[in-house]
């Protein structure tokens, strides 16, 4: 047979799925034809499976249509050597250092990259395969990191809403004087430390009151500015502002009461109606 006729069997003439010999070969009417080769193949282990001319001439087309593929030898039970021979020709590199991975910096550090390829090429992943699995990893924790901003941000404006209602127009004070004794004897790394509905401990309400309460405690007695002035405002919370108006309203001596001095009752008044301002916002 010449060259150009084996050339032409050997072009697949459409996209079938592809029989070796032995499959194609089974079977058969089981004619005696192996009287009709020479008598050295008849024993040969390929020859077996065929039972008939048909099946013969079925197997050597099908076995044209394999010259030229590139094949990849499969071996029953495969040791590490097998296996590292296998997926190099599929494209795993020689060494960890030769996928390219992306760097960014902030997810994908060159520590964070040189650690996965040194993982990628012991499980024997393709350049794409470990690509891929970088790529689903930084999503996924960029995912996760939008989703944690998110609760915090939420966390904050709850903390916040829960404050100002409780604490009206001496909110501004309150939180500042809370700041600045946390500031002054608080590990800064505590306000970060995660609770267990994943918001920050800095943003928790009771967190929050209790050093305002301390600064209040400290203002009670010492007279040190970096809390006494904050105080000096004459701001107070719903709760105190309430605690005065009811004092006032129930001293009938108090100059509230007292009709026979205008003045000092004018100024009784005024301060009623500014700690129900307070009060009610």
């Amino acid at each position: 047979m010449s060259e150009e006729t084996v050339e032409q069997v050997a072009q697949p003439e459409t996209a079938t799925v592809m029989e070796t010999p032995a499959e194609v070969a089974s079977g058969g009417s089981g004619n005696e034809f192996l009287e009709l080769i020479p008598e050295e193949l008849r024993g040969h282990p390929s020859i077996s499976p065929i039972k008939d001319v048909g099946n013969l001439a079925r197997s050597y087309v099908n076995a044209q249509k394999l010259i030229g593929a590139d094949k990849i030898p499969m071996p029953v039970n495969p040791t590490d050597e097998d296996l590292d021979r296998i997926y190099s020709r599929l494209g795993t590199p020689e060494a960890a250092t030769g996928y390219e991975l992306p760097v960014d910096g902030n997810i994908i550090t060159e520590e964070v990259a040189s650690n996965y390829a040194d993982i990628a090429h012991k499980l024997r992943l393709t350049p794409d395969q470990a690509k891929g699995v970088l790529d689903y990893y930084k999503s996924t924790v960029e995912q996760s990191g939008a989703a944690t901003m998110e609760q915090v941000e939420v966390a904050r404006e709850n903390t916040e809403s829960v404050l100002k209602q409780e604490w009206g127009r001496a909110y501004e004070q309150k939180v500042q004087a809370a700041s600045s004794v946390a500031q002054e004897f608080a590990n800064p790394e505590m306000f970060d430390l995660t609770l267990q509905d994943g918001s920050k401990l800095g943003d928790n309400p009771e967190f929050i009151k209790a050093f305002a309460k301390i600064a209040d405690f400290r203002q009670s007695v010492t007279s040190e500015d970096t809390v006494a002035e904050m105080s000096q405002s004459g701001i107070m919370t719903p709760a105190s502002a309430q605690a005065e108006v009811d004092a006032i309203l129930n001293d009938r001596s108090h100059a509230y009461w007292d009709r026979k001095n205008p003045i000092a009752r004018e100024q009784a008044v005024k301060r009623v109606s500014d700690l129900m301002s307070q009060i009610h916002g």
